[in-house]
């Protein structure tokens, strides 16, 4: 068996069949910790350039073809409390976590890895990504693997 069979055997029954559109993301997310809405202008650093060029060039874009200046983002800053504990460990360096959406291909970026990769997890794949394993179901694969990996100090 090969090593993409393994992972496919381990982790396809725990991939949801979706995808979630952004609003059920951003209710899910509100049930994990608290938010406050902020302007794109107040996230930090090149955190929205890095997110439109992603965005633009990412899998969820492939049969869009959207430009950035066609998508729609909104952002929102994690208040940092007992609530979102949890996902303060891998953003030590920034000013606070922050999550982004693009309304239109349904991409996500954080500066929490796990906040990112539950969120990546909880909007899942179509029905067809998941029955010919395409390249999202195979992305989501990958993120599955990594954290299992890491999880169990796996690196190798």
């Amino acid at each position: 068996m090969s090593y993409y069979d393994e992972q496919v055997q381990m982790f396809k029954g725990t991939i949801p069949i979706g995808p979630k559109p952004i609003s059920e993301l951003v209710e899910l997310l509100e049930t994990q910790v608290d938010l406050k809405k902020i302007a794109l202008s107040d996230l930090p650093g090149h955190a929205l350039q890095t997110a439109m060029l992603n965005a633009t060039h990412c899998i969820l874009n492939k049969d869009l073809q959207l430009k950035y200046d066609n998508m729609s983002f909104i952002a929102f800053q994690v208040i940092k409390n007992d609530k979102s504990r949890q996902y303060c460990s891998d953003v030590s360096q920034e000013k606070f976590i922050y999550v982004i959406f693009e309304k239109h291909t349904g991409y996500i970026s954080s500066n929490s890895n796990r906040l990112f990769l539950e969120l990546e997890l909880a909007r899942g794949v179509s029905q067809y990504e998941f029955d010919i394993e395409g390249d999202q179901f195979r992305s989501l694969l990958a993120h599955l693997t990594i954290t299992y990996c890491k999880k169990h100090n796996i690196n190798d």
